[in-house]
């Protein structure tokens, strides 16, 4: 009879325990390595021409509609806060405000001859509205409570914007809109929570917009009226940054960064939220933009170890790095040709407006 020594054999299990257990943690190894060296996006190089380099800080770029100029906010001095408009070749800069105050946050009128923006010149927040040269500069909303400007209609008579005027104590933010003149203002979003920044369909029939109202940040629409508010998205995650496609057809959207994933992808949906679909999967991904014939879209991602400008197809095939910038590039905002690209970039610790041919 064959007799086997029980060390032998014991030997024998441990060792066998050992070469699996070893096995699994090279398979996860190998695992996350092949995540680690996930391909990096091809670099298309364009012209980067930097709008601003003799401000201490710009920031907020917005096209005009007619692709003229560009608006911007930048420090004048220390805690004034002004805006100044640029033609895109670099010339003719100018501080329309001229405020010693904070004046902030441009938004150009559809036919590029308004620009409104927030200004603190009364004490709080408000709505001001001016000519494009800054001329005539007129305090729209008038109320003690702070106002954030957000949008204007597409058809440029109406300006919405966002306050806490009915409940001042607690962050119970409401969306507004009013006429270009200040007049009718009207109250849209009823809900004891947070409704703020939009975005207004090309074709002036909805509203996208962000609400707290089932404990997380979330994508919700509404007609123009206020009317018929429904929820698009419904996870975990909170999101942000909606902006309607030109044909008003879709959504793009983008997570916030998870503090302990790190990561914040960008997606895109139809307008009632049906086929929901994450467009990148690396890095944190942000501040979605449509191209205006809505082939693609541009975005900024750290997905390559630096946040800089990227751009894809409007399915999220081909995507493709602009910038090289050692240090952040942020804010992509299309030309109205589509030709370009403005953007906010820090150069020396100082951020500027840079502008992608």
């Amino acid at each position: 009879m064959l007799t086997v020594n029980n060390h032998y054999i014991r030997w024998t299990l441990f060792l066998g325990i050992i070469l699996s257990l070893s096995s699994c943690t090279a398979k996860k190894l190998t695992n996350a390595q092949a995540e680690i060296s996930s391909p990096k996006s091809p670099i298309v190089k364009r012209n980067v021409t930097d709008l601003t380099p003799k401000i201490q800080l710009a920031e907020e770029p917005q096209w005009s509609p007619d692709g003229k100029q560009i608006a911007f906010m930048s420090l004048d001095n220390p805690g004034n806060e002004e805006i100044y408009v640029i033609n895109i070749d670099g010339s003719k800069m100018k501080n329309i405000t001229k405020n010693k105050v904070k004046d902030r946050s441009p938004l150009w009128s559809p036919d590029s001859k308004k620009i409104a923006f927030l200004s603190g010149r009364d004490g709080n927040s408000e709505v001001y509205v001016m000519n494009a040269d800054g001329s005539q500069q007129t305090n729209l909303t008038k109320h003690p409570a702070d106002d954030y400007p957000y949008v204007w209609s597409p058809d440029g008579k109406k300006i919405a914007f966002g306050s806490r005027r009915e409940n001042r104590e607690n962050n119970d933010y409401e969306i507004y809109t009013m006429n270009a003149d200040g007049s009718n203002i009207t109250r849209i979003t009823k809900n004891p929570g947070y409704d703020s920044v939009l975005s207004w369909s090309p074709d002036g029939k909805k509203i996208a917009f962000i609400s707290g109202r089932d404990g997380n940040e979330e994508i919700y629409v509404m007609n123009a009226d206020g009317s018929d508010q429904i929820r698009l998205t419904n996870d975990s995650n909170n999101n942000a940054g909606a902006v309607w496609s030109p044909d008003s057809k879709k959504i793009a959207y983008h997570t916030l960064p998870d503090p302990f994933k790190k990561d914040s992808y960008i997606y895109v949906m139809n307008a009632d939220g049906s086929g929901n679909t994450q467009l990148t999967n690396q890095g944190i991904s942000q501040n979605p933009a449509w191209s205006p014939d809505g082939k693609q879209i541009a975005f900024e991602s750290n997905r390559d170890g630096n946040s800089d400008i990227y751009i894809m197809n409007a399915d999220g095939s081909g995507e493709t790095r602009l910038t090289t910038n050692k240090s952040k590039d942020s804010h992509p905002v299309w030309s109205p040709d589509g030709k370009q690209i403005a953007y906010e970039c820090l150069n020396n610790q100082q951020s500027h407006i840079c502008l992608l041919k």
